[in-house]
């Protein structure tokens, strides 16, 4: 999420728990997030992503270098680039949650009686 570093930010202060408090500490550090930012990803809807360990990159870029250098099919080579689309969209890009499942279901109450 990129912000405006000449904007002034606001301040949000509440209440919550120590138990709480380290849990969603964790969470952020496991994100490499400080724990405003993470609070704040995670109240606009964004699920951040946790840290991957290194193996993952290597792997990852070891891929995208066969890609590169390999002399494959072009059937073989638009399967690997959809491959790694799908790795790097699926493991490494922020993603926007489904608000919708937050929201309270209906009252219950009918509208007929």
């Amino acid at each position: 999420m990129n912000r405006n570093q000449k904007e002034k930010l606001a301040r949000i202060e509440i209440r919550i728990k120590p138990k709480e408090k380290d849990k969603i500490k964790r969470l952020a550090e496991k994100c490499n997030l400080p724990l405003s930012e993470y609070v704040v990803q995670r109240a606009l809807g964004y699920e951040p992503r946790t840290v991957l360990p290194d193996a993952f990159f290597d792997f990852y870029n070891k891929l995208c270098e066969v890609c590169n250098t390999a002399e494959i099919t072009p059937e073989a080579e638009s399967g690997l680039l959809a491959l790694i689309d799908e790795i790097h969209s699926e493991l490494l890009l922020p993603r926007k949650e489904d608000i919708r499942k937050w929201q309270p279901p209906d009252s219950g109450l009918s509208k007929t009686g």
